[in-house]
C-alpha cells in the first residue's frame, strides 16, 4: 500500500467512527453501550451544551453540600473539566469542537507525509508539518470533506469514583474509559448528548461486585444529569 492510499484509508477510518449515533440504530436505551438522549427546548449546540453545564454544576453543588451537612472530611462532586482555558466564552472552553481537532490532526499528518517523502529528516518533519498546520485548515482540509455534525466534546468526571475504580491492578485497564467524555451534535433538527454507559461496558470486564456497583453508580448520576435535559 504507498502513502497516498494509506493516508486515505486512514481518514476514510476516522470518518466511520465519526457517524453520529440513530436512535433508530437502538441507541437510545439504558442498557446499550452508548447512551444518547436528546436535549430538549434547546436551537443549538452551543445552547445545548450551556444547558448541560447548569444542570451539571447544580447537581455538583447540591452533591458537595450535602456531604459537608454528613460531616465528610473531604467532599468529592461531580464536575466538568474546562479543555481550553484560552477560551473567551465557557461553551469553547468546556466544550471545544471535535471536528475542528480531526481536522487539524489529518493536516498535520498529510503534510508529515509530504514532508518526509521530500526527503527531511522526522524530526524536522514533524516541525514542519506542525508550521503547515494553519494554512492547511485555511484551506478547509478539503480531503477530509464535510462531517455530518459539528461535534463538541465535554468531560465530567467525579474524582471518587476514579480512585475507587483505579485503586487495584486488576482495573487499571479500566482507565481507557475515564473520565466520562459526552459528546453533543446535531442531527435531524435537534441537538443530542451522548456518553459511554460504563455500567454495561464492566459487565463485559471481571470486575467484582463493588466495582460493578461503582459503574452502575456513574450511569444512574449521568442519567440524572443527563438524560432529562
Amino acid at each position: 500500500m504507498n502513502m497516498k492510499t494509506k493516508f486515505g484509508a486512514i481518514i476514510t477510518a476516522v470518518l466511520l467512527s465519526l457517524t453520529p449515533l440513530s436512535a433508530d440504530k437502538n441507541h437510545n436505551g439504558d442498557k446499550d453501550i452508548i447512551t444518547e438522549k436528546e436535549i430538549h427546548n434547546v436551537d443549538s449546540i452551543d445552547d445545548g451544551i450551556m444547558k448541560i453545564l447548569q444542570t451539571v454544576n447544580a447537581y455538583g453543588v447540591a452533591e458537595y453540600q450535602a456531604q459537608v451537612e454528613e460531616g465528610v472530611e473531604k467532599p468529592y462532586f461531580w464536575l466538568l473539566k474546562p479543555l481550553d482555558m484560552s477560551a473567551d466564552n465557557p461553551v469553547d472552553m468546556f466544550a471545544p469542537d471535535f471536528t475542528k481537532g480531526i481536522k487539524m490532526g489529518a493536516c498535520y499528518e498529510k503534510h508529515f507525509h509530504i514532508r518526509m517523502q521530500n526527503g527531511e529528516s522526522i524530526e524536522d518533519s514533524q516541525l514542519l508539518a506542525k508550521q503547515d498546520v494553519p494554512g492547511c485548515m485555511r484551506d478547509g482540509a478539503d480531503e477530509l470533506g464535510e462531517f455530518a455534525s459539528k461535534v463538541r466534546q465535554m468531560v465530567l468526571c467525579h474524582p471518587k469514583h476514579g480512585q475507587l475504580l483505579l485503586a487495584t491492578n486488576e482495573t487499571l485497564h479500566f482507565a481507557a474509559a475515564m473520565p466520562c467524555h459526552i459528546s453533543i451534535y446535531e442531527k435531524d433538527g435537534k441537538v443530542f448528548v451522548s456518553w459511554r454507559n460504563s455500567h454495561e461496558m464492566a459487565k463485559k470486564d471481571k470486575l467484582n461486585k463493588e466495582e460493578k456497583h461503582i459503574t452502575e453508580e456513574i450511569q444512574e448520576a449521568m442519567l440524572e444529569m443527563l438524560g432529562d435535559l
